[in-house]
């Protein structure tokens, strides 16, 4: 049967589909490929009308749309070339792609390198036939029939291959031709098949930096060496300067070939012509080394913070959670996943190294799970965790890490994970508690350009903050411990972006007045925040205090800062290295800082720069080497983790003062709790070992009954250590006039003084969605009387949660309704979506708007389609998925999509992942929230809540929690919300709720 009659057969009779456009048609050209239908099925499709296969491509398109993949056509979308290669296998085949071509290609080199007659012409392997390449947008074509969807390796090659041959013969120089072979030796690397011959032996690099190697000679005076970072010694690059003569861009070392660019061969030349420093001249060149050395073109000012002792491989510290027990330790907030999702989780060799250290911990505790990127992984089959761990280790070596680079690697030379190292604290510094006991209780500050006045709480927040500035702007630059940073704990929706931008404004005026120069300031968010920060500019001042902003995030604006060809950082060449630790000179820079850099530099006076905290890791060296007036990170528990490149950079980063900022400062351990103030005030707390033993140690020695006593007094205890280099404040505290905030529960628990209940959200699941339920827990009762079912049991607990919101969502999702009869009658067969739907026309009686939170992405793309056509609306998904900043103008970021979904008068849905809107959205439009799937962490739970909770926030919030209940025993709902209650009971300033664990539901179920 055709696809077109397969997809009639799907259609509901009353679809509204145009029958001769079923489906989006994918059309070729040379530079990418396009979907379009008529735009009267268009028109149709935007308004959520339409069914079958057709549908399913128009949501799938639409979610490439946010996240910037796909480009929006009068009559349908486009999708480049790039990024038609990188579509999941599923998403491809969904939209009608070619399968993928997984056949081998041949090369036929012609000429020398050094010649204009130098050729490529690549060859693609079809059976036992090979045919020249003929590329048409993503695709491979050998005839009209026979097509296949390009890898991205594939298409770089090929790429690169058509790039060379449009060459005329004058632009065919050594450079041109040893780049095009860089790209081919790039694409191997990124799992090409291509035997590329000769070439395979040679290893390519292009200089990120000309720095300056200098050796003392006898009579005093200084002989200077351009130092090209690439690991080639002075001595081996002496006899090859030579090289360069004439028009010569290529040095030829052993097997590695350096391509130096017109800017890097004047610089390596300045350095020539330049060389001797006379004996009584080498005091002032070390001074003042722009004197002697064009420092435009030569890097001469490279310095690290007094915190950083290195540049080294990674060394992981043995770090871990208060133990309340053994498998808490290694648990998680979802169900465990089989050890195969160790191949999709594990991406680099710094996963590698912190998966195996936990794995180890996990087997010596005899836990059954590992928390890996906040997944549980079951690690009880050793054999399955091996063959995973292998298989993970095999895709890193075969993936490479940039495919924009131009970097070749010899095969024979390894790439290591390298960090900066830090300085340990000593045990613990009493002289930094001594430093602020004479803080300036009531600095004042200018409220002449503030747009909007601060609440009283937030008069004392920004005091607070300029108090300690002031005293680290005082106080010894060159000593560790000096007073250097805080901790801004303040309750989600206190308004803590507000009082932090004052506080920058008031610190360039310092700066100013004392003449002092007004350096960059930094602020490392989360990607969904960014643009959330750029905008918080706009609003709070009458005109901008800043220079300017700018976001260092790609698609925005780290291409204009990011040296052509540049690698990421924490990545290099393990040939630069010795047993540990690499000299200064061999790093390779990949951002334009510094003086050399002139109008190119990132780091200019009174700018704000917004990263993330991944781009904080991959260009820690060029970020840690500015000299920051201020760094700010936001949701900083990010930073939690000491073994995470980001974390080490975060350390290492040299600044006046560092706010550290989060609603949450301890999610899971108090451990966290210690890293994140080793980053904002380095001995205040003591080394690791110190704080083990004073504050984790004795939670873990408790009996347990004594347990949550005991964690109550190390929090009161640890709160009064930090005494004023944290402030933390609470909503119902601080906030007068706020609106009340009602939790609906259909269980008559224990309930809080804020909760109300609701039996409209408590109901019996009846119908297929009991069978399949009792089917689920049968099949398990059976195989556990066979065979020890532990194993199996956590699959049980995933069935379970997965029929709870729907007996068929597999296929549901597969077959869209085509009406709006036809939704209600899908989601009417789940107990749990009808009490929503009930919930959702409550909320629309009243005029007002909802987020409902998911984490199931079938459920969310289930629920946009029904609740599409049931409400006549456009719904916004808001999850992974979802691009965090704008980068085309008919782009909705995360932060868009929430204006557009404010905007609309009247009752409106969106729908979000409580991960991906967790941090720092602000959704005050609406004044509902209905958790339709319970977030396993009640702090996740929490943070998603105060989502519309916050200040501008002018209505009541009310927040739902349906729970499907069932007729003859506690349900999954049922286990799941008794525990995350019990978790709850626990608000400290320090101390926060547990996380709900796998092991703890089946034993509530009775597993």
């Amino acid at each position: 049967m055709s696809l077109f009659d397969f997809v009639k057969k799907l259609l509901p009779k009353d679809s509204t589909s145009i029958e001769h456009n079923l489906s989006y048609k994918p059309v070729f050209d040379s530079f990418g490929v396009n979907f379009v239908t008529d735009p009267a099925a268009y028109h149709c499709l935007n308004q959520g009308q339409g069914g079958g296969l057709q549908l399913v491509q128009h949501v799938l398109l639409k979610m490439l749309q946010e996240r910037t993949v796909a480009e929006p056509l009068p009559n349908g979308f486009r999708i480049d070339s790039e990024e038609a290669v990188l579509l999941d296998p599923e998403d491809a085949d969904a939209l009608g792609l070619p399968v993928p071509f997984d056949g081998s290609f041949d090369l036929d080199v012609q000429g020398r390198t050094t010649k204009s007659g130098f050729t490529l012409t690549l060859f693609a392997k079809l059976g036992n036939n090979k045919y020249p390449v003929r590329r048409k947008g993503p695709i491979l074509v050998f005839s009209e029939s026979t097509q296949f969807l390009l890898s991205p390796s594939q298409l770089d090659a090929i790429k690169a291959v058509e790039g060379h041959s449009a060459l005329s013969a004058d632009e065919r120089t050594e450079l041109a031709n040893v780049l095009a072979v860089a790209k081919l030796q790039q694409a191997t690397k990124n799992g090409l098949n291509l035997d590329l011959k000769h070439f395979e032996k040679f290893e390519l690099v292009q200089p990120e930096n000309v720095t300056i190697s200098a050796n003392l000679r006898a009579d005093g005076s200084l002989e200077l060496s351009p130092s090209l970072g690439d690991g080639s010694s002075s001595e081996e690059l002496q006899n090859r300067w030579v090289q360069l003569a004439g028009d010569g861009q290529v040095i030829r070392v052993k097997d590695r070939i350096v391509l130096l660019s017109d800017e890097k061969k004047q610089a390596v030349q300045e350095v020539l012509q330049n060389r001797t420093i006379p004996a009584n001249k080498v005091a002032e060149f070390i001074q003042t080394p722009s004197a002697f050395l064009d420092a435009s073109i030569v890097n001469l000012d490279l310095g690290f913070s007094v915190r950083v002792a290195g540049i080294g491989k990674m060394v992981y510290l043995p770090f871990g959670q208060d133990s309340d027990a053994s498998n808490k330790w290694f648990s998680t907030n979802v169900v465990s996943e089989p050890p195969e999702r160790l191949v999709k989780l594990l991406e680099c060799d710094e996963d590698i190294q912190a998966f195996e250290q936990s794995y180890e911990q996990a087997k010596g505790q005899k836990a059954d799970s590992v928390v890996v990127n906040d997944e549980s992984i079951d690690i009880r089959d050793e054999q399955r965790v091996q063959g995973a761990l292998a298989e993970a280790k095999d895709k890193i070596v075969q993936s490479g890490d940039d495919q924009n680079d131009l970097e070749i690697e010899e095969s024979l030379v390894r790439k290591e994970k390298v960090s900066l190292l830090l300085k340990e604290t000593d045990e613990h510094n009493q002289d930094i508690v001594t430093k602020v006991e004479n803080l300036d209780k009531s600095p004042d500050f200018d409220r002449s350009n503030l747009a909007r006045s601060p609440f009283p709480h937030q008069e004392s927040g920004i005091k607070w903050m300029l108090a300690l500035l002031k005293s680290a702007l005082g106080d010894d630059h060159d000593d560790l411990y000096r007073i250097q940073g805080a901790l801004l704990a303040d309750d989600m929706g206190l308004g803590k972006t507000y009082m932090t931008l004052v506080m920058l404004a008031e610190y360039l005026a310092l700066q100013k007045q004392n003449s002092q120069p007004e350096k960059p300031i930094l602020i490392v968010a989360p990607l969904s925040l960014l643009e959330n920060w750029e905008q918080e500019v706009a609003v709070t001042f009458n005109s901008s205090p800043f220079r300017d902003i700018k976001i260092l995030q790609s698609g925005r604006d780290l291409k204009d800062f990011r040296k052509q060809g540049a690698e990421r950082e924490s990545i290099q060449l393990s040939s630069v290295m010795n047993d540990t630790k690499a000299d200064y000179e061999s790093i390779r820079y990949a951002l334009h800082v510094g003086p050399e850099a002139a109008t190119k530099r990132l780091d200019m006076d009174r700018r704000i720069v917004l990263t993330t905290y991944q781009t904080l890791r991959d260009y820690q060296f060029s970020l840690c080497v500015i000299d920051w007036g201020i760094v700010l990170f936001d949701e900083a528990q990010n930073i939690k983790n000491p073994n995470t490149q980001a974390t080490r950079a975060a350390k290492a980063l040299k600044a006046d003062f560092k706010l550290l900022a989060t609603g949450t400062p301890v999610e899971n351990s108090l451990s966290e709790f210690w890293c994140l103030f080793d980053s904002a005030q380095p001995g205040l707390l003591g080394d690791w070992t110190y704080f083990k033993e004073r504050w984790i140690k004795p939670i873990s020695n408790a009996e347990e009954e004594d347990k949550p006593a005991k964690r109550l007094e190390v929090g009161e205890d640890l709160r009064a250590a930090v005494g004023q280099f944290m402030l933390r404040r609470t909503k119902e505290d601080e906030l007068t006039g706020m609106p009340t905030k009602t939790i609906r529960t259909g269980l008559r628990l224990d309930l809080a003084d804020n909760m109300a209940f609701a039996p409209d959200l408590a109901q019996q699941m009846s119908g297929a969605q009991k069978i399949v339920y009792d089917q689920i827990i049968e099949d398990y009762r059976k195989s556990k009387a066979k065979e020890d079912g532990t194993g199996h049991a956590l699959a049980v607990l995933q069935e379970l949660r997965k029929v709870s919101l729907h007996p068929r969502l597999d296929q549901i999702f597969k077959t869209p309704a085509g009406s709006s009869k036809e939704a209600m009658q899908q989601l009417n067969e789940s107990e749990k979506l009808r009490m929503l739907l009930n919930t959702l026309h409550d909320i629309r009686n009243k005029d007002e708007k909802v987020i409902i939170f998911a984490t199931t992405k079938k459920l969310q793309a289930v629920l946009k389609i029904c609740l599409d056509k049931i409400f006549g609306l456009d719904i916004h998904i808001i999850n992974g998925d979802a691009k965090a900043v704008a980068t085309k103008k008919d782009q909705l970021s995360r932060k868009g999509m929430i204006t557009d979904f404010e905007a609309k008068e009247g009752f409106n849905i969106i729908i979000m992942s409580p991960v991906a809107a967790g941090v720092g959205l602000t959704v005050v439009g609406a004044n509902h929230v209905v958790h339709l799937e319970r977030h396993w962490n009640p702090a996740k739970e929490a943070q998603a809540t105060d989502r519309v909770y916050r200040i501008g926030q002018k209505k009541d919030v009310f927040i739902h929690l349906p729970c499907l209940l069932h007729p003859e025993y506690d349900s999954f709902d049922v286990n799941l919300d008794r525990l995350l209650a019990k978790k709850t009971m626990l608000r400290d300033a320090v101390v926060t709720p547990e996380v709900v664990n796998e092991h703890e539901l089946m034993n509530s179920m009775g597993f």
